[in-house]
């Protein structure tokens, strides 16, 4: 599984420029994750073996009636001159969403003491800052927010600290210290329902298969191929092109030969993992193919780069396609009670700042909204785990408490998530779009888990 992060899901941009990596958000976080991986080159993220501490005494950073909470944000500012986003303002969106949370009690009778880290995003030096400052001067008891690929091991393997926000490799978990919890759902999850839900709907039927990637994707495809492989879907071929990411024109030549070779076994659909969703109806594009296999997406991210790219797309090779993922649409997440009650509170305590409707935006509205909605469902996600944690709380509790939520609710969600056991991104829904000509876009059919 490739690592995910709140600001990681950055495919969408390569319609705007080239990416090698993937993680997940939405189009405004998506804004800012290439606008830094176009400046620092790094891949943006966003399973732990909790330490055998006692259960009984308060963790680090908690007292009888405190928890000291660290948040993390990236310091857009000191790279203004280079990076021109304004993502709104998250100390005050923090800050809103926590002082509701303590006017209401806190938290099993505890408050929430926020303790604030701007992030420089170029390089790792304001990480690594950020990282010692929260775990060794300030002592937080867990932290949520921003995290590039380099920082998750500082906080749950060098330290003992609790992250939400962030999803960590497998190799990563397996060295952790401390639990990590994310709400969006990771490949492992993800694929499985996707999989199954397509063979129910017949996605599949009179087919033969053909799977094809990118190098950077080879553990999705795999994945994939698995899953088919298990639903007795029957795959006839699978490619993995080869060519440096950056470059169109190879990516194209290459996509020409698998298509050559899927052609000649017969293949009628063509199921494009992880970046080939973008790549692979634009070299067919690119390379005017008349073979045009019905598409088969997993991730909506990569379909939707292609379908929004500035440089057009074709309704031919895009007939019939079909493509799912975790992220909600813009509208689902906006226009949840939860999440427009909190944004609410929000843009009542800084009213001169307004926070734009991501709905409505185009593409020069600055993206005010992406502060909020994080600290809305951060925040949410981080007192339902300390709740159920109980009143002792530190890191064995909060890893317990977080594997009693098996139906919970998030701002913006759009569905019922599962952290229980092995599911430490929640589990959450899958969102299914088909093409349609009459709209012109990927148009939401159904939600599913």
């Amino acid at each position: 599984m490739k690592s995910r992060s709140i600001y990681g899901r950055s495919a969408a941009l390569r319609s705007q420029q080239p990416y090698s990596g993937k993680g997940v958000m939405r189009r405004a976080i998506v804004v800012i994750a290439a606008s830094l991986l176009a400046i620092s080159g790094s891949q943006l993220v966003v399973s732990a073996q909790v330490g055998a501490a006692g259960s009984s005494q308060s963790g680090t950073g908690v007292t009888s009636n405190t928890i000291k909470v660290g948040i993390t944000y990236p310091d857009l500012a000191s790279i203004r001159n280079i990076v021109n986003v304004n993502p709104g303002n998250y100390v005050v969106a923090y800050n809103t969403v926590i002082n509701h949370i303590n006017a209401q009690g806190g938290i099993n009778g505890r408050r929430i003491v926020p303790v604030f880290a701007a992030v420089d995003p170029l390089g790792t030096a304001g990480a690594a800052t950020a990282c010692t400052h929260l775990t060794e001067d300030d002592a937080v008891f867990a932290v949520v927010g921003f995290f590039q690929a380099a920082d998750t091991n500082c906080y749950v393997s060098t330290h003992d600290t609790p992250i939400i926000g962030a999803s960590l490799t497998a190799q990563q978990a397996a060295s952790a210290k401390a639990p990590w919890y994310n709400y969006f759902i990771s490949d492992s999850d993800l694929i499985p329902k996707e999989m199954a839900y397509f063979k129910q709907q017949g996605v599949f039927k009179g087919h033969k298969i053909g799977v094809t990637a990118e190098t950077v994707n080879q553990d999705e495809l795999n994945l994939v191929v698995s899953e088919l492989k298990k639903l007795k879907v029957p795959v006839v071929q699978t490619a993995v092109n080869t060519a440096p990411a950056t470059d169109t024109a190879a990516l194209a030549s290459e996509d020409g030969i698998i298509a050559q070779r899927f052609k000649a076994s017969g293949v009628t659909e063509v199921v494009a993992v992880g970046n080939a969703g973008n790549d692979w109806p634009r070299s067919e594009q690119n390379n005017q193919s008349t073979y045009l296999p019905r598409l088969v997406v997993p991730d909506y991210t990569y379909l939707d780069a292609y379908v929004t790219n500035a440089s057009g797309h074709s309704n031919a090779i895009l007939k019939g396609a079909i493509t799912a993922g975790g992220i909600p649409p813009v509208r689902v997440t906006w226009d949840d009670p939860a999440m427009k009650t909190c944004i609410a509170k929000i843009q009542a305590n800084e009213p001169n700042a307004p926070i734009n409707n991501p709905v409505t935006a185009t593409s020069s509205t600055p993206v005010t909204w992406t502060a909020p909605e994080l600290a809305c469902s951060q925040m949410a996600l981080f007192q339902d785990i300390v709740k159920a944690a109980g009143k002792t709380l530190n890191n064995r509790t909060f890893q317990r408490g977080a594997q009693t939520l098996t139906h919970v609710s998030i701002p913006g969600g759009d569905g019922s998530f599962d952290f229980s056991a092995g599911h430490n991104d929640g589990n959450g829904p899958v969102f299914v779009f088909t093409w349609s000509p009459s709209a012109n876009n990927l148009v939401l059919k159904t939600t599913i888990g």
